[in-house]
């Protein structure tokens, strides 16, 4: 299998943001259910997500939630300074398509003092 790479998301400044549906390895006929998906943070502080779904033309209640954590459906960064990093997971699931999600405005704040998720990347 050939190493496939796609921008999920750009980020555009806004306190929320949900990316376009991604081809996932189900849409492709892949069998190890392998993704990584990163996302490149600057100054972020707030949540990400990843949705994923095995419809082949999704409506929004075919998206279902993705565990990053031990039991959470997202991660919080909640340094005041923001964190700067790329942070990295590996999925496993034979999904049709996944989505990133960004969300902040649940922080009350202005989305100046919030950083940015520049870019949400996945790999195949």
């Amino acid at each position: 299998m050939s190493m496939r790479s796609t921008n999920m998301l750009v980020g555009n400044g806004d306190l929320d943001q949900v990316g376009l549906a991604t081809r996932a390895d189900g849409y492709y006929g892949y069998a190890d259910g392998l993704h990584t998906v990163s996302f490149y943070l600057k100054l972020f502080i707030g949540r990400i997500h990843i949705d994923a779904t095995v419809a082949d033309n999704p409506a929004e209640e075919d998206w279902f939630p993705i565990a990053l954590g031990p039991s959470l459906d997202h991660i919080d960064f909640e340094d005041q300074d923001g964190t700067t990093k790329i942070e990295t997971f590996n999925i496993i699931g034979n999904f049709v398509y996944l989505r990133a999600r960004t969300e902040r405005a649940f922080l009350g704040r202005d989305v100046s003092e919030l950083g940015n998720c520049d870019r949400v990347v996945l790999s195949l």
